[in-house]
């Protein structure tokens, strides 16, 4: 089919969660880089920043929340409907069980949750003396959430995809 040729929706399918987590993945990135950088270990940036952090840190986080969320709902369900969808051609190119990996890990991005929003609650609600610490807190659970489901589910999802268009 000639429409085929410009658009396949099956293949912007196959991606659509590589897509979607390189968002998360980058998005997570980014509140790292730029948090840390207003939390300098430098006294003259630390103490300067101290009196915008907790209203720019509220901000931050009740905008974020949901594109966050749409990531990782856009993540867990383009995989689930690759794995519904096309599940014998994933199963024959070896890709299943990487989606299968990558919907857990997107998904797993909320099990940081319980420790998270406390670090969050924290920041918000901290005096201007120890705000740096309790943003320091959160800094280091996102950096560990970061690097084990936001980067897993990015690697499980750019193995699964490269397995399924190898041959297309």
């Amino acid at each position: 089919m000639a429409s085929r040729l410009v658009f396949d929706p099956l293949t912007a399918l196959r991606a659509a969660p590589l897509v979607s987590s390189t968002c998360t993945l980058l998005y997570a990135w980014d509140q790292h880089f730029f948090l840390s950088m207003l939390n300098s270990p430098l006294p003259e940036i630390r103490s300067r920043s101290k009196p915008v952090l907790q209203p720019y840190f509220s901000l931050f986080f009740r905008r974020g929340l949901p594109i966050v969320l749409t990531f990782i709902i856009a993540s867990t369900a383009s995989a689930v409907a690759n794995l519904r969808v096309q599940s014998d051609i994933l199963r024959a190119r070896g890709s299943f069980a990487w989606y299968v990996a990558g919907a857990a890990l997107s998904a797993g991005h909320l099990a940081y949750v319980p420790w998270i929003a406390p670090s969050v609650r924290d920041v918000v609600e901290a005096t201007e003396e120890d705000v740096n610490e309790k943003l320091d807190g959160w800094l280091a659970l996102n950096w560990r959430r970061m690097v084990t489901v936001d980067l897993g589910a990015w690697i499980a999802f750019g193995v699964a995809v490269a397995g399924t268009l190898r041959a297309d």
